[in-house]
């Protein structure tokens, strides 16, 4: 699946200026951002996944491409395996499962991207082999969570004591402070890259896209949050004020309940 472009024919004909920064206490969950509004949710198919002599990768959407690079592209090595993810796209197969999900801030052309796969256990070998060396920032169990291991790398699926022997293994790098960030950018020769992909079939993928809150937005915004803080205060001040009136009642009612 891996395949080799030369670096010239790699020119970008726009990309954003935004660097990503791969400092996680400089990085926000986009999905979770006060500064950034839910605008749009689609469907976009990733029609090609291509490593770079620049030590890039790059997922070649739709319209739009994403670049990774640094140590996010280490963890989409599994993403780069053929021997298991030739037959989970081509195949119409239960046993093998491919989902990518991408969150999208389009002010600043940002992304981060989660991902699940599901395979049998045969390939495990290949998956760690993918990620070996690397901090985990993934989650992984076999047969549906019936057989768990805190480390990726041992025990073999048939050391799962006191269990059937597993036979699927999901792996996913899916939560929030495990995405992988990256960038969006248009490569200037996508069209012909994509004249003869290295992926069997395109993977149907999803993008949940954002953008930075207006100053209007922001001013509402803040304005809802007063008056629901006046109106928390509203109701604590009548409490206390009507004390005198409602808390014997409750304590009579309460020492006649326990009585």
């Amino acid at each position: 699946m891996k395949k080799i472009i030369s670096l010239l024919c790699l020119a970008l004909a726009a990309c954003s200026s935004n660097k990503t920064s791969s400092s996680p206490e400089e990085i926000t969950y986009i999905s979770e951002s006060s500064e950034l509004q839910h605008i749009s949710n689609d469907i976009v198919y990733i029609r090609d996944i291509i490593k770079t002599p620049d030590n890039k990768i790059y997922l070649l959407g739709d319209t739009e491409d994403y670049e990774f690079s640094g140590a996010e592209i280490e963890y989409l090595r599994p993403l780069l395996q053929s021997e298991y993810i030739t037959p989970m796209l081509k195949k119409a197969d239960k046993n093998y499962y491919l989902g990518i999900s991408i969150y999208a801030d389009r002010s600043n052309n940002n992304v981060q991207l989660t991902y699940r796969l599901g395979m049998p256990v045969k390939h495990v070998k290949t998956l760690r082999q993918s990620l070996q060396g690397l901090k985990p920032r993934w989650t992984n169990y076999y047969n549906d969570g019936r057989c768990n291991t805190n480390d990726f790398f041992y025990p073999a699926p048939a050391d799962c004591k006191g269990k059937e022997r597993p036979t699927q293994l999901v792996f996913e790098i899916d939560a929030k402070e495990d995405r992988l960030n990256g960038k969006i950018v248009k490569l200037s020769n996508r069209d012909d890259i994509l004249k003869n992909p290295s992926l069997p079939i395109a993977i149907r993928s999803y993008v949940y896209n954002y953008r930075l809150k207006t100053d209007k937005e922001k001013r509402s915004e803040k304005w809802e949050n007063t008056k629901e803080a006046v109106k928390d205060g509203v109701k604590d001040t009548l409490m206390i004020i009507t004390a005198p009136i409602w808390l014997p009642l409750y304590s009579y009612g309460f020492s006649r309940r326990i009585g």
